[in-house]
């Protein structure tokens, strides 16, 4: 049986081509996008859910974070309460 707070709260987890990605980054800029990636899911709250018809897939929102001359890509999972993030790439601020 879940746990009460396992209902509510949102897990965060890291696919294989960001953990490779991960690994290649200074250990601080690692650990700030993981407290990013962690905040964020503290923060998402599970949305009152609506009956969806059988054939309609169930919603994944796909989202970044700019921190550090990185961007963080991630998916939220609404049914499944599950953050992943899915890749990490260097960017770079150009004007037009």
């Amino acid at each position: 049986m879940r746990r009460p707070e396992s209902l509510t709260t949102y897990s965060v987890e890291v696919s294989p081509t960001a953990w490779k990605q991960l690994a290649h980054l200074p250990l601080e800029t690692y650990q700030r996008i993981r407290e990013a990636l962690d905040g964020t899911a503290a923060r998402l709250r599970t949305p009152t859910p609506l009956p969806l018809p059988r054939k309609v897939a169930p919603p994944v929102i796909t989202r970044s974070i700019e921190l550090e001359g990185y961007l963080a890509l991630y998916e939220v999972d609404m049914e499944r309460r599950r953050l992943t993030l899915r890749e990490v790439v260097r960017h770079s601020l150009r004007g037009p």
